[in-house]
C-alpha cells in the first residue's frame, strides 16, 4: 500500500486535474446554456485551477521518487566507501565511544 508513494502521488495529481477540467467544463456550458455568455470563462478558469491544484501534489509526489533515488544511491556509496576504506569506518566508531 505504501511502495512507491511518489508514483501514487503522480498518478492521484493526474486523476484530480483532469477530474477538476472535466466538472469545471461541464458545469460552464451548463451555465452558458442558463445565463449569460460571460459564464464561458469558467471553463479556462476551472481548467487553471485545476492544474495549479494538482501541480503542488505532483511536485511532492515527484520529490517522494527522487528522494527513493537518492536514498538507494546513498546506500551504494556507503557501502562501496566501507569497502574500499574500512579503517574510517572503524575509526568513527571507536571516536564515538572515547567521548
Amino acid at each position: 500500500m505504501f511502495k512507491e508513494a511518489g508514483k501514487k502521488l503522480k498518478l492521484a495529481a493526474k486523476i484530480l486535474f483532469w477530474v477538476i477540467a472535466v466538472i469545471g467544463t461541464i458545469e460552464g456550458l451548463v451555465l452558458v446554456s442558463k445565463t449569460t455568455f460571460w459564464a464561458v470563462l469558467l471553463i479556462p478558469l476551472s481548467i487553471g485551477l485545476g492544474y495549479v491544484s494538482s501541480l503542488a501534489l505532483y511536485a511532492f509526489g515527484d520529490m517522494c521518487e527522487n528522494i527513493d533515488l537518492i536514498r538507494s544511491n546513498f546506500y551504494t556509496v556507503t557501502t562501496i566507501m566501507e569497502k574500499r576504506f574500512p579503517d574510517l569506518a572503524e575509526s568513527d566508531i571507536e571516536d564515538d565511544d572515547n567521548q
